[in-house]
């Protein structure tokens, strides 16, 4: 009876685990505490900057995104605004761009090869009206 109740807790923990890996994203976004709530803004309006700009804003939150390598730069741009947009941003300054030192992976026909992984964070801002 003991080793049935270990049995089902085990398969229990191995289930949660497996539906919690399946939720993760490679994106995602931080509203900062106390920053103002604004309703979805237009998805097509916002713009990606590298600079903060000069026009008086508002700092909303972080945007974070790992893209796949096989992610093109629409789609990767298309995620960016999106979260912007959520976040009810005019615009989003990208503060990182940057490579990591990728993970390994195994190719039958061509052997080991690194795979660099990809981050960008970024900066929703809203204009001041």
């Amino acid at each position: 009876m003991r080793a049935t109740k270990t049995m089902t807790a085990l398969v229990m923990l191995v289930a949660i685990s497996l539906s919690t890996a399946g939720c993760f994203h490679a994106y995602g976004s931080r509203r900062y505490p106390g920053a103002t709530r604004y309703v979805r803004s237009g998805y097509g309006y916002i713009e990606l900057l590298r600079r903060e700009p000069r026009r008086d804003h508002i700092r909303l939150g972080e945007v974070r995104l790992r893209p796949e390598p096989w992610m093109g730069r629409r789609e990767v741009e298309g995620i960016l605004r999106e979260r912007t947009a959520r976040l009810g941003g005019d615009a989003l300054v990208i503060v990182t761009d940057r490579y990591l030192r990728g993970s390994s992976t195994r190719l039958l026909w061509r052997g080991r090869r690194s795979v660099p992984e990809r981050q960008i964070v970024g900066i929703a801002i809203r204009y001041r009206r």
